[in-house]
């Protein structure tokens, strides 16, 4: 059996599309782990903030949270009360304000960029601030001051309306006691909110009940893309393992081999032991590559990732060898591999979060082998040590699950024939 093993493993290493999977894509998912962005986190706090658009030709639903009712503000005023009622609106969560600076622009360039903007962007509202905003608020002149362009029909603007005239209210009865002055408006507002009696927030988590920040929320998206690329490279490496015991039953060796002392258990194991030996070459290779790298930082133990990436690579090597085992062809197996990647990762939540799903999509998903390593990952970026053990017990289950189905497709594939 060591003898097959190191045969295997030679051949392997001489093949250069083996080469390709086991060396670039580690590589890749180490750059992918390397990248600082905060384009990956959707939702949150986010959608409570004001989004500062760089310039006006940025696209609001490039930046802005896409579960929430998306307004780009074309901002000319920067005045107190623009700025108390766009950050009013902001911190109630169902609507992600992105604003612009046009202080510069006159109103037909605005006009013109709104055109452009209703077809090319899909915010649901465009709303430009005219640089007399202010006074026109505090004379009563709404019309003069501000413009909305709608863009949607989307039932979300209503309830738009309904908060941005109530906050119009609230301004006309300040301006009652304050009198004609944005600055002692604002300041009275926000003096009245301090004295409300503290709200009872409810903190929605994920599906997984885990509350992260919008770092961790980052990482752990970066993680999930970093997953699907290695996963692609561990399929495929173990797709070249099958195509090993495809070549020699196709060239007899297998026979030849079957003469030999070696039982047909003892060859089997010595390609499950190959699949375990790649599993780690390929581990290895990013363990050199993240430790090559410095500054990178994805919220867990380096090493804890690169044992969650051995156990989630020994499951599909596994996986695939057997696929191509089954299949008994090079061409198909690799269709059926590519397809299973595709799909599985889709279906895990590795590109997009899943947890405003329906009930049977989420069962769906919580059959992929990468859902459950990505819950880990969760853990772990929040400290719960109890990702431990369920990663033991999701890397036995899944080991155990597609040997027991490998070995009754092989039986039934050793009686057809």
């Amino acid at each position: 059996m060591i003898s097959l093993l190191k045969m295997n493993l030679k051949l392997l290493i001489r093949n250069k599309g083996f080469l390709f999977f086991l060396l670039v894509t580690p590589i890749i998912s180490t750059i992918i782990l390397s990248i600082k962005t905060d384009t990956a986190y959707t939702g949150g706090k986010q959608s409570q903030e004001i989004i500062e658009l760089r310039d006006y030709n940025v696209r609001a639903v490039y930046k802005g949270d896409t579960s929430a009712f998306i307004v780009k503000v074309y901002d000319g005023s920067y005045s107190d009360l623009s700025e108390y009622m766009m950050n009013e609106l902001a911190k109630k969560g169902l609507y992600s304000i992105c604003r612009c600076d046009v202080r510069e622009l006159t109103e037909e360039q605005v006009y013109e960029q709104a055109k452009k903007d209703a077809f090319d962007d899909r915010a649901g509202v465009l709303i430009y601030l005219k640089k007399s905003f202010e006074q026109a608020v505090l004379e009563n002149r709404l019309e003069d001051g501000v413009r909305f362009y709608l863009v949607s029909e989307d039932k979300r603007l209503e309830l738009f309306e309904a908060d941005y005239k109530s906050l119009l209210r609230n301004i006309s009865q300040a301006q009652v006691i304050v009198g004609a002055d944005g600055g002692k408006i604002v300041a009275m507002l926000k003096k009245a909110e301090g004295s409300l009696p503290e709200k009872n927030i409810v903190s929605l988590a994920g599906e997984s009940g885990i509350e992260l920040s919008n770092q961790q929320i980052n990482q752990k998206t970066i993680i999930g893309y970093s997953f699907a690329i290695i996963t692609l490279g561990f399929l495929f490496c173990g797709v070249f393992v099958a195509h090993t015991v495809i070549e020699e039953k196709n060239n007899k060796v297998f026979t030849r081999v079957m003469i030999s002392k070696v039982t047909s258990k003892e060859y089997f194991l010595s390609k499950f032991a190959l699949a375990f030996v790649v599993a780690a070459m390929q581990t290895v290779v990013l363990a050199v590559c993240i430790f090559a790298i410095s500054g990178i930082d994805f919220g867990i133990n380096k090493f804890v990732f690169l044992l969650i990436v051995f156990l989630l690579g020994l499951i599909f090597s596994m996986l695939s060898l057997l696929v191509g085992v089954l299949l008994g062809d090079i061409m198909n197996s690799n269709y059926a591999i590519f397809a299973i990647w595709s799909v599985s990762a889709l279906l895990a939540g590795l590109y997009f979060p899943l947890d405003d799903t329906t009930t049977a999509m989420k069962v769906i998903s919580r059959l992929m082998p990468q859902k459950w390593f990505l819950n880990a990952t969760e853990m772990l970026l929040v400290g719960d040590k109890s990702a431990y053990p369920m990663l033991l017990c999701i890397t036995v289950a899944y080991l155990v699950f597609i040997i027991s189905i490998g070995s009754v497709g092989l039986r039934m594939k050793k009686v057809d024939a």
